[in-house]
């Protein structure tokens, strides 16, 4: 009986440890930040700069922080807006945090989503990284199927018909006069000149278009850009750029609109879907670097610049090139 009282005692001992063991894994497997549940809304029939919506659901321990890790976006995506955080208690020291990314591609076609990752911070300062599973989105191109742009021909010229035979005599007999007050004014011009020298008028150089100064001004954020590398500096001047271009060509305060409200009104003074669509993509990326510290890789920078251009020249008027065609050709 006696000997039967130690390898009892051993043995609770041991259910004890065991006890304790189970207890401490799982309080330790419950603080680790798990992913619940995650989902891409709003990319059925995506084009090239739409916005959708990537929602990451992940469970933690109460004061458990969730963010999007320092470069932790897909390539092939950009941000257009800050990500967004919801927390709901779910009872027992355990929350639930849902992270919104919106998003948009401006790459055609398949594309095959790499893992987001997510860094999270714990109450108790526990650091650590979370990787979303692989996804799949398909982006349309608005492009033609040849993926070439077939210029649009000029109008043609209007026809005069011909005029009557008085008016012809009418027009003949002022042609004749002004071609005598012409000539003596040529004469009275030669005289006046050999009388004294005349002064020779520096040219005039023609006033640059909104076109043409916003292109100046981008050429100095790119080459600032290649010289510091500084993103803020550069997509700040980027943005500046396009609200003021759009607000001298269409007329609109277009530095006091949200993006929305920029791409609607664009779209409100008829401006092309595709142009107001691009704006509101480059100015969003734009504000995500500025705002919410996303670096692009310098590919994207570059690219970026590239759509900043674009948006400037879709917009130059076509009419300055078929006027100087009909001042050539001595139509009015």
């Amino acid at each position: 009986m006696m000997e039967g009282k130690p390898l009892l005692k051993f043995g609770v001992a041991l259910l004890l440890a065991l006890a304790a063991f189970a207890i401490i894994r799982g309080v330790a497997s419950a603080a680790e930040p798990v992913l619940t549940d995650q989902r891409i809304e709003g990319a059925d029939g995506l084009t090239v700069g739409d916005r959708f919506r990537y929602v990451i659901k992940v469970e933690a321990d109460s004061g458990t922080t969730v963010t999007l890790a320092p470069g932790g976006l897909p390539p092939e995506l950009s941000l257009s807006e800050a990500p967004a955080a919801r927390t709901l208690a779910k009872g027992q020291g355990r929350i639930e945090v849902t992270l919104t990314l919106e998003v948009a591609a401006f790459f055609p076609g398949p594309i095959n989503l790499e893992p987001l990752r997510l860094s999270y911070r714990g109450s108790d300062g526990a650091t650590g990284v979370i990787e979303t599973r692989p996804g799949v989105i398909v982006v349309e191109s608005v492009l033609p199927s040849s993926g070439e742009l077939t210029p649009r021909d000029l109008k043609p010229q209007a026809e005069i018909g011909a005029p009557p035979p008085m008016a012809l005599y009418a027009a003949a007999a002022v042609l004749v006069v002004v071609l005598i007050l012409v000539l003596g004014l040529l004469v009275w011009r030669q005289r006046a000149l050999r009388r004294r020298l005349v002064a020779v008028p520096e040219p005039v150089v023609e006033a640059l278009g909104p076109e043409d100064r916003a292109r100046a001004i981008l050429d100095k954020a790119g080459d600032a850009f290649e010289a510091t590398g500084d993103y803020v500096a550069y997509y700040s001047d980027i943005a500046v750029t396009v609200r003021n271009y759009l607000t001298e060509r269409f007329g609109f305060p277009a530095f006091a609109l949200t993006t929305r409200e920029l791409q609607e009104e664009m779209v409100r003074r008829g401006v092309d879907r595709w142009q107001a669509r691009l704006a509101s993509g480059l100015l969003s990326q734009c504000d995500a670097v500025v705002y919410a510290h996303y670096r692009p890789a310098h590919e994207r920078a570059d690219a970026d610049l590239t759509a900043a251009y674009e948006i400037v020249e879709m917009s130059r008027p076509e009419e300055t090139h078929v006027e100087g065609l009909r001042q050539e050709a001595g139509v009015s």
